[in-house]
């Protein structure tokens, strides 16, 4: 291997090192800033209006039955 494509070599090392270095940074700053307790309870993408959910829980408007939509699913055959 001569000089010229040693180098070359160490160079693309040394780029690639400093490309997987920025990720890192930018993975430890965006989980610096997501750490610690959460302002409000979240359920996901959605905000879950927990005074309304607990009154229809205590009405008996949602109940222990399944949903209307939900059907068993059978096993396939062999």
């Amino acid at each position: 291997m001569t000089a010229q494509r040693g180098w070359h070599l160490r160079r693309r090392d040394l780029r690639f090192l400093g490309v997987v270095a920025v990720n890192l940074a930018a993975i430890g700053a965006f989980l610096a800033t997501e750490a610690g307790a959460p302002e409000t309870a979240v359920g996901g993408w959605r905000r879950i209006d927990r005074a309304a959910l607990e009154s229809r829980i205590e009405s008996g408007e949602l109940s222990r039955k399944e949903a209307s939509w939900y059907r068993e699913v059978e096993p396939p055959n062999r």
